[in-house]
């Protein structure tokens, strides 16, 4: 599997991209790793060899997260909110969020306006 597009458009389209094979899953790489942004160039595929943190198909891309540890933050932070949809800025946040810290995000950024 390979997919390319914005750091944004990826994560929103998350659902689409996940693997069969639970033993490589797919990784999000992007222009920035995790601390890019919405309109980093981003791209999908499976994990580098070694476990290099860059991109072997584009090496000026790094790891974000694999998509299954971005659906676990999503459903974390959907069940943490009584089963909330995010928006597509909250998905973005919640993502990267993750990608950030290894953490899920905490109900108390959402009084923060996070």
């Amino acid at each position: 599997m390979r997919r390319t597009g914005t750091l944004f458009e990826l994560i929103q389209d998350l659902d689409g991209l996940r693997g069969s094979d639970r033993s490589d899953p797919p990784m999000l790489y992007a222009l920035g790793g995790a601390d890019g942004g919405r309109s980093s160039r981003a791209l999908v595929c499976p994990r580098s060899e070694g476990g290099s943190l860059t991109c072997a198909i584009d090496p000026s891309l790094s790891e974000v997260l694999s998509v299954e540890q971005a659906h676990e933050a999503i459903e974390v932070w959907s069940a943490w909110r009584g089963g909330v949809t995010p928006t597509p800025a909250e998905r973005f946040s919640i993502v990267m969020f993750f990608a950030k810290y290894a953490a899920f995000l905490p109900l108390e950024t959402d009084r923060e306006g996070m």
